[in-house]
C-alpha cells in the first residue's frame, strides 16, 4: 500500500505567508544571562549623606512660588484660627446644673422632663436627662443651634441601662451628645432644649423655664 499523505491547501496569498514566516523567524526572543557575558550580575552604589541631589533650577522655582500667595493667605487664616480655637477655654454653662438642685425631683415630676447635667470640651457636649417614665416607648432629643436659632440640628438621646432603679422608678436617665463646630469662634453661644415625646404623642419640653440652656466660650 502506499503511503497516503494528507493534502495541504496552499495558502490564498503565497507572498504574503512568506514574508510572514520571515518575519516571525526574525523576531524571536532570544535570552542571554549577564554571567555567560562575562558581566557582573549586580551592580552597587554607594551614597553619601554629603553628596548633593542634582536639581534644576526650574524645580527650585516652583517650589519657592508654591503655593501661590493668596493660597498662602488664606492657609494661614485657617490655621490661625484653628490653633486659636485650641487656646480657647473649654465651653462654659451660663446656667446652674439642674440636677445640683434640692427640688430637681420635684422638678421632673411637673415638667416631665428635665436636664440633669452637663459636661463640655472643646469638641463636644455629654450630658444627661431625666424624664417621668410613661410606659416603654419613649423618645427623646435635644435640639441645638450656633447661630441663635436661624437653623438647628436635632440630636437623639439615648436611653441610659438601668437608670430606672427600684428606689427611683418613676424616671428613666437619658444621654446625649453635641458636637461642636472645629472653628467656634470665641463670641459664639450654643444654645439647646429637650423634647420628650411619650407613646400617646404628647410633647414636653425642657427649655430652661423659656431662656433656653446656653453655652458659652
Amino acid at each position: 500500500m502506499k503511503d497516503r499523505r494528507r493534502a495541504k491547501s496552499l495558502p490564498a496569498y503565497p507572498e504574503q505567508a512568506t514574508l510572514f514566516n520571515n518575519l516571525t523567524q526574525s523576531c524571536r526572543k532570544r535570552v542571554q544571562f549577564a554571567d555567560s557575558l562575562g558581566l557582573t550580575l549586580a551592580s552597587v552604589r554607594h551614597f553619601s549623606t554629603t553628596d548633593d541631589p542634582q536639581i534644576p533650577s526650574k524645580v527650585f522655582s516652583r517650589l519657592q512660588s508654591f503655593p501661590p500667595q493668596q493660597d498662602r493667605e488664606l492657609l494661614g487664616d485657617i490655621c490661625e484660627k484653628f490653633s486659636a480655637s485650641f487656646r480657647l477655654n473649654c465651653l462654659t454653662c451660663a446656667f446652674e446644673q439642674p440636677g445640683e438642685s434640692c427640688g430637681f425631683e420635684e422638678r421632673v415630676r411637673e415638667k416631665r422632663v428635665s436636664l440633669e447635667k452637663v459636661t463640655a470640651s472643646h469638641f463636644d457636649i455629654c450630658g444627661l436627662v431625666r424624664v417621668f417614665n410613661f410606659g416603654l416607648k419613649k423618645e427623646v432629643y435635644v435640639r441645638y443651634t450656633f447661630n441663635d436659632w436661624l437653623s438647628f440640628v436635632d440630636a437623639q438621646a439615648m436611653l441610659v441601662p438601668g437608670s430606672a432603679t427600684e428606689g427611683n422608678a418613676q424616671t428613666e436617665q437619658f444621654g446625649f451628645t453635641l458636637y461642636t463646630p472645629p472653628l467656634i469662634d470665641q463670641s459664639s453661644t450654643i444654645q439647646f432644649a429637650i423634647c420628650y415625646k411619650t407613646e400617646n404623642g404628647a410633647e414636653y419640653w425642657d427649655n430652661n423655664f423659656g431662656q433656653n440652656y446656653i453655652l458659652r466660650c
